[in-house]
């Protein structure tokens, strides 16, 4: 900016001349730097300070996303764990409810090996009655 002012109006002439004389001529120059190393670009591009608020700026947002994937990561574990008990909770349930139905099966088998086994003695029962008579007289021994 200084080569920009003594090569527009030489090394003299701003030694001689009234106060603020030279104001409208170089205050839109000079406005236009202000703005610009006022600006965030500017912040980041002329020393290392602005390189280094950069770097803080993208070290910052590695860091939300990936505060945001660890969330997201604890979200998605609580979702397995309540699947997960609610598995073990359905697991729980099948072992008392086949429990109950090999219970059941084994008193049906022995309901149906009673009702075999008193048929069988009731048929036998029948078939020698109606041998013998039904007091035995046909079948036992004469003895006169």
């Amino acid at each position: 900016m200084k080569l920009e002012f003594t090569s527009k109006y030489g090394a003299e002439a701003p030694q001689t001349a009234i106060a603020f004389s030279m104001n409208e001529e170089f205050s839109p120059i000079i406005e236009q730097r202000m703005s610009f190393f006022n600006s965030d670009d500017a912040d980041r591009g002329i020393d290392n300070i602005g390189q280094v608020k950069s770097q803080i700026d993208e070290v910052r947002d590695v860091m939300v996303q990936n505060i945001e994937k660890v969330l997201e990561r604890g979200e998605k574990i609580e979702l397995l764990v309540d699947k997960t008990d609610r598995l073990n909770q359905q697991a729980f349930r099948f072992e008392a409810s086949g429990r109950s139905l090999r219970r059941a099966m084994y008193w049906r088998k022995m309901k149906c090996y009673a009702i075999s086994g008193v048929t069988a003695v009731l048929i036998l029962y029948f078939a020698s009655v109606s041998l013998c008579g039904f007091d035995y007289s046909h079948c036992k021994a004469n003895k006169h």
